[in-house]
Order: C-alpha cells, then sequence, then structure tokens
C-alpha cells in the first residue's frame, strides 16, 4: 500500500553524501555541479527542482529512489549547490543550454546511458524544451506542474501571463536574509501553502536553500534572480513543438489546485492533452506535491521508469 501524505521515514535525515561529483562550465562561463548517488547499476535518473527551490530540499522525495536508480542530482543556475548568478544570465533559451550542457556532462563525466527525467516545475518545462527541439536526450519525461505559457489564442494565455509577471513583482520583495535555518521553517509553519507537508519537508526545504553569509544566512537564490526566472517564461513555442517529443511523458497536477482553477495545474494538464501525453491528477496536493506526498511521487516515478524502460 501506498503511503499517506504524512509518512516520511527519512525525517531529520542530512542529504546523503554523493558517491561522485562533477562541474561543467557553459559557454558564457556558469558553472554547473551535478552530484551522483544511489544505486550505479540501476537505471539513470536525473532528478531536478523548480525556481527559488534546491534540489537537495527535495531529498525527502529522491532518498526513496536510491535503491533502484544511480541518481544525478542538478539545481538550475544561481540556485542550491551552484555558485551565485546574475539576473542579466537568466531567461528560458539560456537555461534550457544549461540543460543540454548538465545532460551531455552526465554522459561524458560517467558514460553514455539511457537517462530519464525526473523533475518539478521549471526544471521539467526546460528539460520538456530541449527534447522537443532536440529529440532523444532523454529517455523518458516525469514532470511536475512544468510552468509552459500557453500560446495566445489559449483561453488562459492572458492569465497565465498575468500570473507570471505578478509572481515576479511579488518575488523581488522577498525576505533575502535570515539568522538560521530555523528562522526559514518558523516562516513556513505561518503559511497555509506549505502547512501540507510532510514532517521532515520543511527543514529538508529551508537547509537547500540558504547559505552561510557572515552571522547568519541568506537565499542561495537572490529574489532578483527568481523573479527573473518568471519575468523571462514567456511562450517560445513550445506547445506547437510537442510533436517533436519522442519519449514517453507522464504529466502530474495537484489535485486541489486543479479544483481551486490554479494554473499551472490546469496548463499541465492542458498542456498532456496537446502532446498526447499520459496525464495524472494527484488527489489532496498542489504545485508543491514533491514535499506534501514525497514517497508516493516516487513510487510513482519508479512505476513510470519501470513500465517504459524496456519498452
Amino acid at each position: 500500500m501506498l503511503p499517506g501524505p504524512d509518512e516520511n521515514p527519512f525525517v531529520n535525515l542530512e542529504v546523503p553524501t554523493p558517491s561522485e561529483e562533477h562541474v561543467t562550465v557553459t559557454d558564457d562561463g556558469a558553472e554547473l555541479v551535478v552530484r551522483r548517488c544511489g544505486n550505479t547499476s540501476g537505471p539513470r535518473l536525473l532528478v531536478g527542482h523548480g525556481v527559488g527551490f534546491a534540489v537537495d530540499g527535495f531529498c525527502p522525495m529522491w532518498r526513496h529512489l536510491e535503491p533502484f536508480f544511480d541518481l544525478v542530482l542538478m539545481d538550475l543556475r544561481g540556485h542550491g549547490r551552484n555558485p551565485p548568478a546574475t539576473p542579466e544570465s537568466i531567461d528560458g533559451q539560456r537555461i534550457m543550454e544549461d540543460m543540454r550542457s548538465v545532460v551531455r556532462a552526465i554522459a561524458e563525466a560517467w558514460g553514455e546511458r539511457p537517462l530519464w527525467g525526473v523533475f518539478h516545475s521549471y526544471s521539467g518545462l526546460t528539460a520538456l524544451r530541449l527534447e522537443a527541439i532536440d529529440p532523444g536526450r532523454f529517455a523518458g519525461l516525469f514532470l511536475m506542474e512544468p510552468p509552459a505559457m500557453p500560446p495566445p489564442d489559449h483561453p488562459a494565455h492572458a492569465g497565465f501571463d498575468r500570473g507570471r509577471l505578478g509572481l515576479a513583482e511579488r518575488t523581488l520583495k522577498r525576505q533575502a536574509a535570515f539568522t538560521s535555518v530555523g528562522d526559514l521553517v518558523a516562516k513556513y509553519a505561518g503559511r497555509e501553502q506549505f502547512s501540507r507537508f510532510a514532517p521532515g519537508s520543511a527543514e529538508a526545504l529551508a537547509a537547500s536553500l540558504l547559505v552561510p553569509d557572515g552571522d547568519g544566512w541568506r537565499l542561495a537564490c537572490a529574489p532578483e534572480v527568481e523573479a527573473r526566472f518568471y519575468a523571462t517564461n514567456r511562450d517560445d513555442g513550445l506547445w506547437q513543438r510537442l510533436e517533436n517529443v519522442s519519449c514517453p511523458v507522464m504529466m502530474l497536477a495537484g489535485g486541489d489546485d486543479m479544483r481551486a482553477g490554479v494554473p499551472p495545474a490546469l496548463t499541465a494538464r492542458d498542456l498532456a492533452h496537446a502532446g498526447g501525453f499520459d496525464f495524472v491528477e494527484v488527489a489532496g496536493t498542489t504545485h508543491m506535491m514533491v514535499l506534501e506526498r514525497p514517497r508516493f511521487i516516487a513510487e510513482l516515478a519508479r512505476a513510470f521508469v519501470m513500465a517504459h524502460q524496456d519498452g
């Protein structure tokens, strides 16, 4: 039986030390760190996160995949374990090229093998963009609400556009400095959108987002960098290129956000329909399903890979 939303045996467990680490440098000089852990004899699985987060913060989910997969962990430019980025270096095309660099670096460092992707939000959008332009980069994609802006003729286009610009504006006002990791955890405790987190998820997330800064801590991804991701997330023609995607894709959306009419849950559903992808509405969750039901998401991702790896 799959666990309920509050079951998480990895509460208070530290992020495991990777067996290998590799740094690739992009053509504009950015450093991107990829780390390897898990079962190196298993299928290779690349795990990524959404804007403003970090892959270590999703440890409550991906730890369940370690026994079965050759896990490779990546952070977006300017996030997590990567060096800081400038806002000017951020746009959709650039981040897609970062994903291409990461995929290439993984093969060069640890050998050519089929690469599966488990991606939350923006990293999923980036992987899908790459696969639609350069098919065959991935053996399969497991995507949690990639925020793909609908084309102008889609009924959700205008609302999505207002939403991304509003989010960028609000992000610029975000608190960036904290006295401790516990200070950030306490802020989560007072907000409804974090109340659904499984035990240990808030602590894992907070620890992954902060880096030491003098006597205190600061966000690894500066608010102005995070805001730039949202502001530049425009329609780039992805929906018209979905027919190029050659690998299996499973698209997930939070059931509660679906019922509330919240993008990108609704656009994830429409994106799946437009691309002919599998679609799963995860009951009782929101955009943050990966931390609300971490074990369930991991089991679903594993089942997806197992169903398709010999297909």
